[in-house]
């Protein structure tokens, strides 16, 4: 049983692949938190297609696409935050602009050479297992940047997410951490490029910390607990893939519903043996419904 879990890792390439899958498992959930806290899983998902428009353009260019990445999601928060300006537009409205508009560009990038839409294939959908050295200490370096974001800014991030209004009253710069919060997302989303891949890096960042909001409140724990579910998840699907000889992207993917699917159902239990056993007796239940139909049940009335 223990060579079932440790016979896919008897390989540089899987070691290499499993540092990755680690690192997108520490860091998707950590800022996946303040995105399903401030119910902005839209903005994720828009997010991991505008940076496609980077991505080709990065390609076009012949620079690196870590490179490109970046600078679409900087880009992507720059047009979010310049549209969300518009006091008629809501902020939905907004994301969904600045999205067709790196999409569009993205796709009208890509079918501008042949033999790009080939070779970005496996950065829509994942390629976790040809992760480079150079790749693991280029998102090693970008995680470790964003988790120390997170850290530093998490009493203000925690002000505006639950209280906005007080955090301007007291000074704290709501519309700044708007766009930090854009920019630690475009960075996650660059790190899931090898794993998961653009088109389900909101699965890395939503599910696992969604998971965890089904199962406590408190900030601090609602992170452990999406660190464990992406990080399991992600060693997991990796695994699996491996025996079962499936993408190693969807499979991780999947793994986190499994376990927001195992979170449901514990959520619920609580609440099931709350209610125990019904001990009203059918002659108790009676009076109620004759009264509920109205008849009249005192018989000292007659």
């Amino acid at each position: 049983m223990i060579d079932w879990f440790t016979d896919p890792y008897r390989t540089d390439f899987m070691r290499n692949a499993a540092v990755t899958a680690v690192l997108v498992g520490v860091l998707a959930p950590t800022v996946g938190v303040w995105v399903v806290l401030r119910r902005l899983a839209y903005l994720g998902d828009a997010m991991s297609h505008g940076t496609l428009a980077g991505v080709a353009a990065a390609y076009l260019a012949g620079i690196s696409i870590t490179i490109g990445a970046l600078a679409a999601g900087v880009v992507m928060g720059l047009l979010v935050a310049g549209f969300d300006r518009q006091r008629r537009l809501g902020h939905d409205s907004a994301i969904g602009v600045a999205e067709t508009l790196m999409f569009a560009i993205g796709i009208i990038l890509i079918s501008r050479n042949d033999r790009i839409g080939v070779d970005l294939t496996h950065y829509l959908f994942g390629q976790i297992v040809t992760t480079s050295t150079e790749d693991i200490v280029v998102n090693a370096a970008l995680t470790a940047v964003a988790l120390a974001i997170v850290a530093l800014a998490f009493d203000d991030l925690r002000n505006v997410t639950f209280d906005p209004g007080h955090a301007r009253q007291v000074g704290i710069p709501v519309g700044p951490l708007r766009i930090v919060l854009i920019a630690l997302i475009s960075i996650t989303v660059v790190v899931s490029l090898n794993t998961v891949g653009l088109l389900m890096s909101v699965a890395m960042l939503i599910t696992p910390a969604a998971t965890a909001r089904l199962l406590t409140n408190r900030i601090g724990t609602m992170t452990a607990v999406a660190v464990g579910v992406g990080v399991t998840s992600s060693i997991a699907g990796l695994t699996i893939s491996y025996h079962l000889a499936t993408p190693p992207g969807p499979t991780i993917a999947l793994a986190t519903v499994a376990w927001f699917g195992a979170a449901t159902v514990a959520s619920h239990l609580p609440r099931l043996a709350s209610r125990g056993p019904r001990r009203d007796t059918p002659s108790e239940h009676a009076p109620r419904r004759l009264v509920a139909a109205g008849v009249d049940t005192d018989p000292g009335r007659r």
